[in-house]
């Protein structure tokens, strides 16, 4: 393939350099040493200028994410608290610029908090072998490493762990917050309809439990998921599948129980990372340079800096040379006029793509996918802009964490579509839901009055009043049209027959690999996949960039977007308590249910993220 250039148009870059890895070994026998004083750990030795360091330092910190967007949480500002997250991409760009660097040793320090989700897990494996098969020694040091910390660690050739560390190795497992009775105990009733059985996002609002045939398919989602975690750690640590299994099932483990698992391979002080290389090296004169050193940023808020933000938000960056355009789509999908940080909304989002339509430097398109689903309509005119994307240029669909109802169907386009592993998607599945406040207003004195010509057709939205049997069949007719438009987009774009897509529809959700099984998707990859198969059909040769696109919001552009209710709802106590409690989404359809003065119910192609996966 020709040489790929890669430049980012998501942000100005936060980072000298990005690159990311989590360690994890051969089991070599564990090795205690003299402990040593933390406090007295030297600090790492940066290189002379003009030479070659002999180790370089990967220090991941924080949460990095496809599309890393501050969003407008205004308490978070006004605390502290919510730091920037980062850009994923530019992280794997500079680790993979590893490969050709002329150093021997990298030394991954997993000691700091940091965040990645499985599907990004699958793409830094890939980078992490690349960097191992040319000859580089990879070694890694944690004191308290996570799951996902310790799947990238097991990819390195020694893992060193603090003695008073310890790890984790877990399999995924699902929260679910039911609401049903805390509703009837409120006196807040719930009308539903759905096309299908396995429509997991309306059971927490009908149910007190999830029932049983929806927990069974969840729990086979999981163990497809976690199939692509336990062999990662198996090939890097030489562990049999039922090993890592039996580890799991242990979860926790200190450092001493961990050696003896073989889980890491040395035991050291706990001094640091740089300090402990040279210790179980023998060599003290070893340099270090942190490629993922972070620029500081003193910004200080004040009236003329927020103005100035506010009156000069950053444009978009023009295509001006051939290139391969990555598309994100991140966040529900809603329908709207004006840009949402943390939301796919369709008019600024079909705009983007007629764009990218129009642009003869754009050579190919990779659309980057992690949504949960969310307005059907929304959707629908997505998936139309992307279908005219699709006829004047190569287009890959690459699915992250999560691509499934909305998500899923944005994909129908008759394109190549591949996807992770631990990717959740399919949620073939459609749902009207909305809430009456009917037996609480009674308790408190509230009473509600209508007066219509048609109080038929008027009291279908009416907060007191629950759907009566024919208002519910009106709601019904809607929802299985749009199920309908759905199933008939899945069987043209995957050639299958509609019967064949409701074998696999209802709602069902899949891991990466199931949906591969199923015809939903073509293959597991990740964007790199995505981009080798554009260039490949666009017939690009020599040098061509990579661009991401759009810009994250950050802050700032956020308020100057305007305060909706959603940035309102974000940044409010009650909005953390909610995504605390896994809420968030859950009150969102209940503040759209009494919102909505259309007399239909929104239909929503959604799976839900109180649905978490952990």
């Amino acid at each position: 393939m020709a040489l790929i250039r890669t430049r980012t148009a998501l942000r100005a870059s936060l980072l000298s350099s990005s690159a990311l890895a989590i360690a994890l070994t051969t089991s070599l026998g564990a090795v205690a040493t003299a402990p040593l004083a933390a406090q007295d750990a030297a600090p790492a030795t940066e290189s002379k200028a003009g030479e070659t360091p002999p180790v370089v330092l990967v220090r991941p910190s924080g949460v990095y994410l496809d599309l890393p967007e501050q969003g407008s949480d205004l308490t978070a500002l006004l605390t502290g608290g919510g730091s920037e997250p980062k850009d994923f991409y530019e992280f794997l760009d500079v680790l993979a610029e590893l490969e050709n660097d002329e150093v021997e040793h990298v030394l991954f320090d997993l000691s700091a908090g940091f965040a990645f989700n499985q599907p990004q897990l699958a793409e830094i494996e890939r980078v992490v072998s690349r960097v191992k098969k040319s000859g580089k020694k990879l070694w890694a040091y944690i004191e308290g490493a996570g799951n996902g910390g310790y799947q990238i660690a097991s990819l390195c050739d020694q893992i060193l762990v603090a003695d008073l560390g310890g790890i984790e190795v877990s399999a995924p497992s699902m929260n679910v917050t039911f609401l049903k009775d805390a509703f009837d105990l409120l006196g807040v009733g719930t009308d539903v309809v759905r096309c299908g059985d396995f429509k997991g996002a309306v059971e927490p609002y009908v149910l007190p439990k999830m029932s049983t045939h929806l927990r069974d398919h969840y729990l086979a989602m999981l163990e497809s998921i976690n199939r692509d975690a336990v062999e990662r750690i198996s090939r890097g640590r030489k562990l049999s599948t039922a090993q890592v299994r039996e580890a799991q099932q242990q979860m926790l483990f200190t450092a001493r129980a961990a050696a003896d698992a073989g889980l890491v391979d040395k035991i050291v002080p706990w001094i640091g990372a740089e300090r402990a290389l040279k210790l179980v090296t023998h060599d003290d004169s070893l340099q270090f340079e942190n490629i993922l050193e972070e620029e500081k940023k003193n910004e200080t808020i004040n009236p003329l800096t927020l103005l100035s933000k506010l009156l000069n938000p950053k444009e978009e960056e023009d295509v001006e040379s051939q290139s391969i355009v990555v598309l994100h789509l991140q966040g529900g999908i809603v329908d709207g006029t004006s840009p949402s940080a943390g939301s796919i909304v369709s008019g600024p989002t079909v705009s983007t793509i007629r764009k990218l339509t129009r642009n003869d430097d754009v050579k190919g398109v990779v659309v980057r996918i992690n949504s949960p689903g969310g307005s059907a309509t929304a959707s629908e005119a997505i998936l139309l802009a992307l279908r005219d994307l699709a006829e004047t240029k190569p287009v890959v669909m690459s699915m992250g964490r999560v691509a499934a109802s909305g998500g899923y169907y944005v994909t129908c386009i008759g394109r190549p579509i591949l996807a992770e592993t631990g990717t959740i998607t399919g949620s073939i599945g459609v749902f009207g839901m909305r809430t009456n406040f009917g037996p609480l207003m009674r308790r408190i004195g509230v009473h509600e009055e209508i007066v219509a010509l048609d109080e038929e057709a008027a009291s279908m939205m009416a907060m007191s009043r629950s759907w009566d049997d024919g208002q519910k069949a009106k709601i019904q007719a809607m929802i299985n049209q749009v199920y309908d438009v759905f199933v008939g987009h899945v069987a043209r774009s995957r050639g299958m027959t509609s019967g064949e897509v409701l074998e696999i529809a209802g709602g069902r959700v899949w891991s990466g690999q199931q949906a591969v099984e199923n015809g939903l998707v073509d293959k597991i990859g990740g964007v790199h996949d995505a981009v080798a198969m554009v260039a490949k059909e666009a017939g690009l040769e020599g040098d061509f960039e990579i661009i991401h696109t759009p810009k994250p919001k950050s802050f700032f552009e956020s308020l100057a977007a305007g305060f909706n209710a959603k940035a309102v709802f974000d940044s409010s106590l009650i909005g953390l308590a909610t995504k605390r409690l896994n809420l968030d989404r859950a009150l969102r359809i209940v503040i759209d249910s009494v919102q909505n003065e259309r007399a239909s119910a929104t239909v929503w192609a959604m799976l839900p993220e109180t649905y978490e996966i952990r």
